[in-house]
């Protein structure tokens, strides 16, 4: 295994925070804070008025507060209200009378930042660079070179007796900008900084492993890598012949990355502090890692995975020769309608489970009606696989 390590800087445009009126509540204060979690606001457009619009995106109920302004800077006011993570899911910021999107809230988010970057992740108190850095390291992938991407917290010390969890990212090129790196790769999902904004709001720390899942850019491709081989599949949506080699990835996760980050990284060994996730095929992938692995992997984050490749009876047989009774990974599921996203497949298959005994209480749906098959996407709602993770349960999609 030819190891070659180099550090990486990553960078987009921000402000530190100057205000030290939008006070920040430690994690202790938070869990101590029942339903109600603290949420930030960021606004470069330095709106007069701006009221949250909480929702349930199972059960269709909504509340509206009006954010208090709390902080302010040469870039941007700050606001922050109240919202209950018992009951909502999902938020939007009316700004002086116009919405933004729909994002996640829940315990794992500290707040949103309206920038002139577009619509980012911020974590309340922190400075807004976004510059994560990344080791690289270069392993022997069923004979071709794969690039796998480590970022670290600040304040991380291997040394120390301080464990973190880990979370595997497929996919992970997507956010590493190899070609440019004082920029963010364009449709990344911005993911060490929702987990700093994670590690703030309730004190779990995480390492990140971001994967390239692109094959070897000449004989095998990311089609080939991303597909198992579990049966006859679809050849249509763009997606022509594949290897199916996925078997052959999930090995090398199982196999050689999961044991060497457990050696060289101060990190938990159990499977309930490691987790995999990734998006459309990505998401297919991670299905198909964590229910080969399960002993491995505690929690997979599914977002509009490509359950469409194979049909009812290939799914069924492949889930036949799985055991639901020693290892249940928490499985959420993510996706939007049909047309847009992934749907109805993916509601299918988390009927499918539970129908085939998958204890219901180990997996969750998020269907997102506004959904599309898009990056932007995965970004707003990727915190809600870290609650997930963290809590082993969806409370609000749950409670429907």
């Amino acid at each position: 295994m030819l190891l070659l390590v180099f550090a990486m800087v990553i960078s987009a445009c921000g402000v530190k925070q100057t205000d030290s009126s939008c006070a920040t509540p430690d994690a202790a204060q938070i869990n101590n804070n029942g339903n109600l979690h603290q949420l930030y606001f960021k606004d470069s457009s330095k709106s007069k008025k701006v009221v949250a619009a909480f929702l349930n995106s199972a059960s269709g109920e909504s509340e509206e507060v009006e954010m208090k302004k709390c902080g302010e800077d040469s870039d941007s006011f700050t606001y922050s209200c109240e919202g209950d993570v018992k009951k909502y899911n999902v938020v939007s910021f009316d700004c002086d009378g116009k919405k933004t999107r729909k994002v996640a809230f829940n315990p794992c988010v500290s707040g949103w930042y309206r920038s002139k970057d577009g619509f980012l992740p911020y974590t309340q108190g922190e400075e807004t660079d976004y510059l994560p850095h990344f080791e690289q390291v270069d392993f022997d992938c069923n004979s071709y070179e794969k690039k796998i991407f480590f970022w670290t917290p600040g304040g991380y010390d291997p040394d120390s007796e301080e464990k973190y969890a880990t979370i595997y990212v497929l996919d992970g090129q997507g956010e590493v900008n190899l070609n440019d790196p004082q920029r963010r790769p364009d449709g990344c999902g911005y993911i060490p900084d929702q987990v700093r904004s994670m590690a703030q709001t309730t004190g779990y720390k995480a390492i990140v492993v971001a994967v390239s899942t692109y094959g070897d850019m000449t004989g095998i491709t990311r089609e080939d890598e991303l597909m198992p081989d579990i049966g006859e599949y679809e050849t249509v949506n763009g997606v022509g012949e594949s290897k199916r080699l996925g078997g052959d990835f999930a090995r090398f996760m199982a196999e050689t990355l999961v044991p060497y980050v457990q050696e060289h990284y101060n990190v938990y060994t159990d499977a309930l502090h490691t987790s995999v996730t990734g998006a459309s095929l990505g998401g297919l992938e991670t299905f198909y890692i964590t229910l080969e692995y399960p002993e491995l992997f505690g929690t997979a984050g599914i977002q509009s995975p490509s359950f469409w490749l194979y049909k009812d009876e290939v799914w069924r047989k492949y889930l036949s020769e799985k055991d639901f009774e020693n290892h249940t990974p928490f499985l959420y599921l993510y996706t939007g309608p049909e047309g847009g996203d992934t749907d109805p497949d993916v509601t299918q298959m988390y009927n499918r489970l539970i129908e085939m005994g998958y204890p219901a209480d180990r997996t969750v749906l998020h269907f997102n009606e506004n959904g599309g098959h898009h990056p932007n996407f995965w970004c707003s709602y990727f915190s809600e696989y870290l609650s997930a993770m963290v809590y082993q349960s969806v409370e609000p999609l749950q409670g429907k």
